[in-house]
């Protein structure tokens, strides 16, 4: 062989391994292009905000505390569904679960310790548990969403968690508890009473639906749950509205509660999700947010300021999340940066 030969042979063998490494950037799987805030985040006492991030499709725990880089991180098939400081501000527990919620891999609780930034396992769990929330009055009390079976309850959905009940864990004697028998076909934005032994959830206003046309009319409200007593669950929202509600935030020494809603329709023709504040007492409504994005998960800060999250793509293939602020009047809305 000449060195010409030599030469050429070299220049195919570099464009070659061009082109293979071109391929294998552009026939990355969707779990590998995940980039950027996800929609889980969480204020702590001390005014930290611990935020999950992926970082070529790998979900991690970054904290606005000065540290570089994720706390936690794991792989592209893993991901982070939920985080809960504790009252005290010691511990962040979070979920984790496999991205192909269907294959089996069930969900694990796993606590932070924010003294030592230690990690550890709480349990794990062959169903899916989507939500978690820390008891304000206990600090050792981790509540959370369970869902008992993953499939399609229609031909023409998709495979959905289902039957939903509200459970707790004691991280001092490691038990768990079952509160309700409900299961819910979709049951959602936990928060538990920080006056007394209640949770919140959103789900289907459909206790006396009998008929499919009934059931496709009910409405989606906040309830109160009383864990000694959760059939007596009652309706805090609005009972009469004809609006859906999602994501909230129980305001109890106020009588109010800022919740998500649907504030119009964009010239896309997408929905605009916007925050509202309800007075449970007097029934007034008053819109907070006029952003015409897709505003979701208010959180009361330390502060007395609501966090909340903005999805800037909200329809698109990917979304585009920040943390935004505002007062509880809905005054000096602005973005957060770190």
């Amino acid at each position: 062989m000449n060195k010409k030969h030599g030469v050429l042979l070299g220049i195919i063998g570099v464009v070659t391994a061009i082109f293979i490494v071109l391929g294998l950037v552009f026939d990355k799987s969707e779990n590998e292009k995940q980039q950027g805030l996800s929609g889980v985040f969480d204020v702590s006492v001390d005014g930290t905000i611990a935020y999950i991030e992926f970082e070529d499709g790998k979900a991690g725990i970054y904290l606005t505390d000065g540290r570089n880089g994720p706390v936690v991180q794991f792989s592209v098939e893993e991901t982070i569904l939920d985080i809960s400081f504790s009252k005290d501000g010691k511990n962040l527990a979070y979920i984790l679960s496999d991205k192909e919620l269907d294959a089996g891999g069930g969900s694990e609780i796993r606590i932070l310790n924010m003294e030592m930034y230690s990690d550890e396992s709480l349990f794990s769990s062959e169903n899916i548990i989507t939500e978690l929330a820390f008891d304000p009055k206990n600090s050792n009390l981790l509540f959370y969403l369970q869902a008992g079976v993953y499939t399609n309850y229609s031909p023409i959905t998709g495979k959905h968690p289902h039957d939903f009940d509200v459970y707790s864990y004691d991280l001092t004697d490691k038990t768990q508890n079952r509160y309700t028998e409900l299961k819910k076909y979709n049951m959602q934005s936990l928060q538990v009473s920080a006056t007394d032994e209640s949770v919140f959830v959103q789900m289907d206003d459909d206790e006396n639906v009998e008929t499919a046309e009934e059931l496709f009319a009910s409405k989606q409200r906040i309830f109160q749950i009383p864990l000694n007593e959760p059939n007596k669950k009652t309706v805090v929202s609005n009972p009469v509205g004809e609006e859906d509600i999602y994501d909230f935030l129980i305001l109890p020494e106020r009588e109010k509660i800022v919740y998500q809603a649907v504030g119009g329709t964009g010239k896309n023709g997408i929905f605009e999700y916007e925050l509202f504040k309800f007075n449970y007492k007097t029934y007034e409504t008053k819109q907070l947010t006029n952003l015409k994005e897709f505003a979701s998960k208010p959180l009361l800060g330390p502060d007395g300021k609501i966090y909340f999250l903005v999805d800037r793509n909200f329809g698109g293939r990917q979304p585009n999340f920040y943390i935004y602020q505002m007062s509880v009047d809905g005054k000096d809305v602005k973005e957060i940066k770190w």
